[in-house]
């Protein structure tokens, strides 16, 4: 677990580094015909709050964990990409998120003396955009798509007089969302600010969901850019016995290269 904490801080040093240095992700000399590719990786340190029941076996529970100090200690491993394409107006965006947190805690119980929990949520996006409008120094782009939900809960309880107990269950649903991102340069220098809102669900698997993001950007060549910025997910999915009503918040923190 320190180890992994070790790695993810060198990573997080090495964005910050090169936000101290050095991308356009936007130029308005780009010929109409002309195919653009984004590839952006990032972090996101999230916390998350809520009220969760994926274990059929057992009652509904709240978690709070902090972004500035549990996530980084219970972090077993992270990926997190986004790809863009377009050309012209239209174009398609894929942002895929994977996490897989876990914790262990002792328990006041003659039965059990230890408690461990794991969660691994897959959040995979993917939906075309239309650039509703574009300026020399900004657009604003309509988004319409899906995200593919799967969250995989383990619970093992060891110790006391009962020996080890695994419970475990996996849930998966997909939700339609729509939503805007734009982007606009910060007068003649090189730092921009860019964003997205998303909506989605609409009862058709989530209740509702919302996801918005804004980023402070520099570019540093024609090629490659840095950004830091704070994300904010909120999701309320319920079927049977598994509840998921969490929200996700923290910094994030990327980089991106345009060809």
């Amino acid at each position: 677990m320190n180890s992994m904490r070790q790695l993810f801080l060198s990573i997080l040093c090495c964005l910050c580094f090169l936000q101290s240095f050095s991308l356009p992700a936007y130029s308005a000399t780009e010929e109409k015909d002309q195919w653009i590719f984004h590839l952006t990786p990032y972090s996101w340190l999230a916390g998350q709050r809520g009220t969760v029941a994926t274990l059929p076996e057992l009652p509904p529970a709240d978690i709070d964990i902090d972004f500035y100090d549990d996530v980084l200690d219970n972090l077993n491993g992270a990926l997190m990409l986004v790809g863009e394409v377009r050309q012209g107006r239209v174009g398609v965006v894929l942002d895929i998120s994977y996490i897989d947190i876990e914790s262990e805690e002792p328990l006041s119980s003659s039965y059990f003396s230890q408690v461990s929990s794991t969660t691994k949520t897959w959040m995979v996006s993917t939906a075309a955009f239309y650039r509703l409008f574009e300026a020399d120094k900004e657009f604003l782009d309509l988004l319409a798509g899906i995200r593919y939900w799967s969250v995989e809960s383990g619970l093992t309880l060891t110790g006391g007089t009962h020996g080890p107990k695994c419970f475990s269950n996996r849930e998966e649903w997909v939700d339609p969302i729509l939503g805007l991102k734009g982007l606009t340069v910060l007068g003649d220098s090189n730092f921009f600010l860019i964003g997205n809102f998303l909506i989605g669900g609409f009862g058709v698997e989530s209740d509702f969901m919302w996801d918005a993001t804004l980023n402070l950007g520099y570019a540093w060549t024609e090629t490659f850019s840095t950004t830091i910025g704070y994300r904010y997910l909120d999701v309320d999915y319920q079927k049977d016995d598994f509840l998921y009503d969490v929200s996700q918040s923290g910094p994030i923190i990327g980089f991106s290269w345009r060809f």
